[in-house]
């Protein structure tokens, strides 16, 4: 029995080690996570600070001072050392968030996280994400100042991974029980790819061409035209002497094949950037703003950086992976980002016979490009995509028997590194000029200002010479004309230098008016620039302090045109849930058009445009609108979360603009659209859907307030969370309390917002600028420098950015890191 016992007790005991150290699912080896050695204790212990850095090889005095909030000040002797200190000190503190992005941006997460990665990962592989990072590698690999800062970031990196063993890893790796790899100058370039994805990814081709089916010609272009009617571009007035236009209208290509676009997203978040003369400011100095909207996530999206070595002495943000400094300032400029919103993909549909296709009168083949997903727990699966002369065949209709090859510009050898390497660098207009050559994709604006009282903004990218409507459909992939490609030249791609006006801003808008001769297309903002414009106009003595006002300002310019029109269109003597529609009516009537934290007027605006919009476009709907099923649906959502925002568009849709349904309620409140399609006793105008969607907001809005599924005030109903990368509760914030909108300047939303606030004012004994992060420097959940700032973010605080000249100008809290040299 003793015996028995031992060797029952000796399984029972043995099977608890194995299954501990094992993988259970998504769960981490136990025992090896609550080891309080080497398990998740030790990040809640592991220092955020160093004292030794060892630089391999060199001959080289470098010093890296960490200021109070964990910041990196590098001063180096050379940029081989600079770079690699960056590399270095953004693989302490962001080692994982790096890793991680570019195993997204190269299709690997199912190595990491299993066969729920595997549609995604199917989607980068055929999208040609791995293919747009080759050929960048190519064109990098011949310019040998690109080839030194990456090798030398790469060195660094890989230095404090060498640096690490099982207990200092990273919590991430000891949660999905993995660990990090050598870091590669592939690496630096697939994320380069992963940001031109994220910022080139909504184009409406696809949809187009279903809404073209559905609605015929006349219909689609009143209801979806060009959006070069909307006012306030950002270069407006932009003539050129001479241009190559092509004059004919491209028609939509007449397939019968039906295309998900199940990706497109019907709201829209973007990004503002400004820049004021001093003829504007109090001061006399010129100022830059900057605060791009993008998912907000923990780690950050940005690590912030000084970066000092001869010819170079610059701060900012950069993205964790790349080196340099991405949106920032030196001691002579400041600039900064927003989206273009170009559309710089076009989809052609090919007709594949075995491995060959047709283009004109030329017969080509496809190159097969095999892909292995290597699956955590599972058999690896090999896909081959096919390669056009367009690009990958990216996507295959619902039928099966039609495909769509995607040419895409981020495809194409470029370096975007470059550019900023020597925006890092600029002292003047011409530097700045002169660094946009090298940057082709994703398209942005770049604003710019100077302590010389220069203002300036590009919109820089490359972008093809089309004809009208080209692009805005799946096109004809056996037309040779589509081979014929130019490009616009960098001097005629919209820019202005110290404009009459004093100011130059962008903010996601049209870059150009009707008056612009190439064609244009993409998806743009309607609202934010007119309102950041409306200020700036105002205000002939503007100071850091109104700067920050504006950046945080929740003026709702779409209530401000939309309201007005619903209320004078609602019938209020037909009330039905007389106590809730008349509590929404009185706060919309006393409303500011702000969209701030402590209001409820907000929450019953957006609740009523997006009832109104459902209505207004039900041809587009799932269902043609069955009142039962949406109610109980709309019931659950907001039981489930808190939220009455339902989108019951069809995924092959995308509702036209906000200002097409603003102008049918003023100009045309008859409209046949407002006809709903699942009445058929009666005609519906516009005074319909406006009462039946007050309606459903009344509903709503009671069942908030009843059943407390959320606060009826903005700040709570909104719902915005900054999330861990891996949508881990534990790890992400708690529901914030912040006001802002899609349609302000403080674009925040319940996943997008300011992911780094920037105000810079160029003054000449050195730039005054002001900065915060949603979140913080580390990466490690169990540092205090993980949420440092997201406090700060969340009530509109600013930190002083700390620009210092030399190593020697520390303060107290700071800390200064030997730098060890090895013998070469």
């Amino acid at each position: 029995m003793k015996v028995l016992k031992i060797i029952v007790g000796s399984v029972v005991l043995l099977s608890i080690v194995l299954l501990g150290n094992s993988r259970l699912g998504m769960m981490p080896p136990v025992m090896k996570f609550v080891d309080p050695f080497h398990g998740f204790w030790q990040n809640a212990t592991f220092s955020n600070t160093l004292e030794t850095i060892q630089i391999n090889g060199t001959d080289s005095d470098a010093e890296v001072i960490l200021d109070e909030r964990g910041v990196p000040h590098v001063f180096a002797t050379n940029e081989h050392d600079l770079y690699y200190l960056q590399g270095y000190m953004t693989a302490k503190d962001r080692l994982w968030q790096m890793e991680f992005q570019t195993h997204a941006a190269a299709g690997r997460l199912s190595e990491v996280i299993g066969d729920k990665a595997i549609s995604f990962d199917l989607e980068q592989r055929r999208i040609g994400m791995t293919y747009a990072a080759d050929q960048a590698l190519e064109l990098i690999a011949q310019d040998s100042i690109s080839m030194l800062i990456l090798k030398a970031y790469c060195d660094g990196v890989n230095q404090f991974i060498s640096s690490l063993d099982e207990s200092s890893l990273p919590l991430e790796y000891k949660l999905l029980d993995y660990k990090p790899e050598p870091w590669t100058i592939y690496k630096s370039c697939l994320l380069l790819k992963y940001m031109a994805k994220m910022l080139t990814g909504t184009e409406n081709d696809r949809a187009n061409t279903e809404a073209m089916k559905l609605l015929g010609p006349e219909l689609f272009w009143k209801l979806y035209p060009d959006q070069t009617y909307l006012v306030d571009p950002i270069v407006p007035g932009f003539l050129l002497d001479t241009a190559s236009l092509a004059e004919n209208e491209v028609q939509a290509f007449e397939g019968s094949a039906t295309y998900s676009t199940s990706y497109v997203q019907p709201h829209f978040v973007g990004s503002n950037n400004w820049a004021v003369s001093g003829t504007r400011t109090e001061s006399g100095n010129a100022i830059l703003c900057n605060d791009p909207h993008l998912r907000l996530s923990l780690p950050s999206i940005w690590y912030e950086i000084q970066l000092n070595a001869p010819g170079i002495n610059c701060y900012g943000v950069s993205l964790p992976g790349s080196p340099g400094v991405t949106i920032g300032f030196n001691e002579r400029v400041a600039w900064g980002v927003t989206n273009a919103g170009r559309d710089v993909k076009d989809y052609y549909s090919i007709d594949l016979k075995g491995d060959f296709y047709q283009i004109g009168d030329s017969t080509y083949t496809v190159e097969p490009r095999v892909e292995s997903i290597k699956v955590r727990g599972g058999q690896t699966i090999i896909d081959t995509v096919l390669y056009t002369v367009y690009g990958p065949i990216a996507h295959v209709s619902e039928e099966g028997n039609d495909r769509l090859a995607l040419r895409w510009l981020a495809h194409d050898p470029s370096n975007e590194l470059k550019t900023f390497y020597e925006l890092n660098r600029a002292s003047n207009f011409d530097d700045y000029s002169n660094a946009l050559e090298q940057y082709n994709c994703p398209g942005q604006n770049f604003v710019y200002a100077d302590v010389d009282n220069n203002i300036a903004i590009w919109q820089q990218g490359k972008f093809r010479i089309k004809p009208k409507g080209y692009g805005k459909f799946i096109l004809n992939g056996s037309d040779a004309e589509n081979l014929q490609e130019q490009f616009i030249p960098k001097a005629q791609n919209p820019h202005m230098l110290n404009p009459a006006r004093g100011f130059v801003s962008s903010a996601n808008q049209a870059a150009v008016d009707s008056t612009y001769p190439y064609y244009v297309s993409g998806v743009y903002e309607e609202f934010r620039n007119r309102t950041i414009n409306r200020f700036l106009r105002n205000d002939s003595s503007i100071t850091i302090e109104d700067m920050r006002d504006l950046q945080l300002s929740n003026y709702n310019l779409l209530a401000e045109e939309a309201l007005p029109l619903l209320l004078e269109l609602l019938d209020t003597s037909s009330f039905q849930y007389k106590e809730y529609e008349t509590l929404a009516l009185n706060e919309l009537l006393e409303w500011n058009y702000r969209n701030d934290k402590g209001l409820i007027a907000p929450t019953v605006f957006e609740i009523w445009w997006d009832e109104f919009n459902n209505l207004l476009w039900d041809e587009f709907n799932q269902q043609h609108w069955d009142q039962d099923l949406y109610y109980q649906y709309s019931w659950e959502q907001l039981a489930l979360n808190g939220k009455a925002k339902i989108d019951m568009r069809d995924e092959r849709y995308v509702y036209p603009m906000n200002k097409i349904a603003i102008d049918l309620l003023k100009n045309h409140p008859e409209n046949i659209m407002f006809d709903h399609h699942s009445t058929n006793d009666r005609i519906e105008i516009a005074k319909d859907i406006v009462y039946d969607s007050f309606y459903w907001t009344a509903m709503k809005f009671g069942e908030i307030i009843k059943y407390k599924f959320s606060a009826p005030h903005w700040g709570r109903y909104q719902g915005t969370r900054v999330q861990h990368l891996l949508r881990i509760d534990a790890l992400s914030s708690d529901k914030l309390f912040v006001g802002g909108s899609e349609h302000a300047p403080n674009a925040t939303t319940a996943t997008h917002g300011p992911s780094w606030r920037m105000i810079v004012e160029l003054d000449k004994d050195g730039p005054i600028a002001y900065g915060v992060l949603p979140g913080g420097q580390s990466g490690n959940a169990g540092s205090d420098k993980f949420i440092y700032s997201l406090n700060n973010w969340v009530n509109g605080e600013y930190h002083r950015l700390h620009f210092i000249k030399n190593s020697s100008e520390t303060q107290d809290g700071w800390q200064k890191i030997d730098i060890r040299v090895l013998a070469k």
